[in-house]
């Protein structure tokens, strides 16, 4: 009973959750898009409307500017001049004939160029016509000749148009073209646009009138008839102008009741001649939309562009989306509602299989429990244990800590040591420099007096050799005081005392250059001993200088222990605190121990509760 009412329910909710909120969501989805797209379809009719009012208002007022164009051109104001002044313009001396010819080559030139122009002409204030210019729609005007002009006086535009202010302009309703008081064959409807012509004087002299084929701009509402639209035109009257079937046109020429007000409710037809643009749907099957042409500046005439749909076509992509959205909401419900109750089932039988599965892991929990007490009691006593050891490592530790203090100790004095000794190696180091200048110094003075010998040994073989030319000179002195005789005897006499010193020189040249010779040989011997002992020297000094970085090395090892030996210090400090540390935490975890036992006990007796839950569960699903 309670497992039937258990699934009743889910799918009860089921239906709530799906079938409500969806077709609330899917409804206000239809009404809101329906309504948008209504709108949307009325702005586009509407917009549809306007821009043919648009048009066709833009291309009359083309015609507006034209007219007033022609009224002030050089041409018409010479013709009245020159009708002033005995039929010559006095300011360009001009006859009017001349002018008039000007005018009609201007007029046509504008009907060529222009081909909705039907007529264009100049009356003067009599009503008579001065010049005509006529089309029948293509490019090839027709200028009427001067036998052929007419008189309009009796005609009421003529009479209008004359009792108009400089610059304004009459307007004749839209009508079919008459000649000799009847309509035209084939129709041609025309509309109207006449202004007055003013002399210097301000008085009206004429009219300047243009005749427009209405089917130029009737087009813009005729090319509104496709699809399922229809687009016409009607008076200020209601009056039909165009219409989709031919037949309702031109009603108001024609002697016809066909017009608006026969075809729509009065209120409907009212609403629109009375207003500018609107839509409404209030003409029976039709959505309509209109807007308003106004022909003369006051707005007493005027077209109305209107444009209709009819409500089925109108609404059809509103009814379309509604039963499109209709479907989809009945094809969700018809695929949620099958799953939503196979899988409520699955649910069922889902938590059916979660309530056996959670009595059987609560038996196996309450036997693991059991064992995990054991196992607790074992942890809380190898803890305690541990503990144990633990301070006995501390106390090891501590012992080690204080013998690299010693060794930090003895290490400081070495260093000191090998400073002293890099000291003494600096001093030696810098005496064998200033031996090695000195034997340098004394290695120049040794070069300097073999110069100085090579300069005597010079000299003396200068001596022996001038003593060997003046032996030679005493010689040749001795043979010519022979041959002198008596005269030359004194002459030889002292030629053999110059030849004796020569002698003499000689020999203590001779001396010179042995003792100059002895003298290099030593300078030679001293020569080769200073070098070896410059070299000795420079060997005492690279000795030096290797025990000095020797020493330098020293220093650095000797240092390095006594970092390494600083460094195994701080970290046996660690390695106690880190030994208190692990104390502490063994300490902890003992009390942990004993916590994790009584609540393996709580957990027991929670299991239990469990297990009696999950039987009472079943029952109930």
């Amino acid at each position: 009973m309670n497992r039937f009412k258990l699934q009743q329910q889910l799918l009860f909710l089921l239906f709530l959750s799906s079938i409500v909120p969806v077709s609330v969501v899917g409804i206000y989805g239809i009404v809101s898009s329906s309504s948008a797209l209504t709108s949307l379809s009325e702005n586009q009719l509407q917009e549809s409307a306007v821009s043919e009012a648009n048009s066709i208002e833009s291309f009359l007022q083309g015609i507006n500017e034209d007219v007033l164009f022609l009224s002030k051109t050089p041409e018409v104001q010479g013709i009245v001049r020159a009708q002033d002044g005995g039929g010559i313009d006095k300011e360009t001396n001009a006859s009017a004939d001349a002018l008039a010819k000007q005018l009609e080559s201007l007029l046509t030139s504008m009907i060529q160029s222009k081909t909705y122009y039907m007529q264009l002409r100049y009356l003067d204030e009599k009503g008579q016509e001065i010049v005509r210019v006529d089309s029948d729609g293509s490019n090839k005007p027709k200028v009427i000749p001067k036998a052929e002009l007419q008189n309009k006086i009796d005609r009421p535009y003529f009479s209008d148009t004359m009792k108009l202010p400089l610059g304004n302009l009459y307007t004749s309703p839209v009508n079919l073209n008459q000649e000799k008081g009847k309509i035209e064959e084939p129709l041609k409807p025309v509309i109207r646009y006449a202004t007055p012509v003013y002399d210097g004087a301000g008085k009206p002299r004429g009219i300047v009138i243009a005749n427009v084929f209405a089917k130029k701009f009737i087009k813009y509402i005729e090319d509104g008839n496709k699809d399922k639209r229809e687009a016409f035109l009607v008076n200020q009257d209601g009056y039909y102008i165009s219409h989709p079937k031919d037949s309702k046109e031109w009603g108001v020429d024609l002697k016809k009741e066909e017009k608006l007000q026969k075809d729509y409710p009065e209120a409907v037809a009212k609403e629109i001649l009375g207003g500018n643009r609107g839509i409404t749907d209030q003409g029976g099957n039709y959505t309509i939309a209109y807007s308003k042409v106004p022909l003369d500046p006051e707005s007493k005439q005027f077209l109305v562009a209107i444009n209709q749909v009819p409500k089925s076509e109108f609404l059809k992509s509103v009814n379309g989306f509604k039963i499109v959205a209709t479907l989809i909401i009945l094809g969700a419900l018809g695929t949620v509602l099958p799953i939503g109750i196979f899988r409520g089932r699955q649910l069922v039988q889902l938590i059916k299989g979660l309530v056996n599965g959670i009595s059987s892991a609560s038996q196996q929990i309450f036997s693991t429990l059991d064992e995990q007490e054991r196992i607790a009691s074992q942890q809380a006593a190898s803890v305690s244990e541990t503990t144990t050891t633990m301070d006995e490592l501390e106390a090891s530790s501590r012992q080690s800590s204080e013998q690299a203090k010693s060794a930090v100790t003895a290490a400081q004095e070495a260093l000191t040591l090998a400073q002293g000794g890099t000291e003494a190696v600096g001093e030696t180091l810098e005496g064998m420099f200033t031996l090695e200048k000195k034997v340098g110094a004394i290695a120049e003075q040794i070069v300097l007096l073999s110069e100085q010998a090579n300069q005597i040994g010079s000299i003396s073989q200068f001596v022996s050799d001038v003593a060997n030319k003046t032996n030679m000179l005493a010689l040749n002195s001795s043979v010519e005081a022979v041959r002198a005789g008596e005269h030359g005897k004194g002459f030889s006499v002292v030629a053999n005392e110059i030849r004796k010193l020569a002698d003499q020189s000689q020999r203590s040249a001779e001396k010179i250059n042995n003792l100059v010779t002895e003298i290099q040989g030593a300078i030679n011997s001293t020569v080769m001993v200073t070098e070896e002992g410059t070299k000795t020297v420079a060997a005492g000094v690279e000795t030096a200088k290797k025990t000095d970085r020797a020493f330098s090395g020293v220093t650095d090892a000797v240092n390095k222990v006594v970092v390494n030996n600083q460094q195994i210090s701080l970290n046996l400090k660690q390695q106690v605190n880190a030994i208190e540390q692990v104390v502490q935490a063994m300490d902890s975890i003992n009390q942990g121990a004993k916590e994790t036992s009584i609540g393996i006990s709580q957990t027991k007796v929670g299991t239990q509760q469990l297990n009696e839950t999950a039987q009472e569960l079943d029952q109930i699903v």
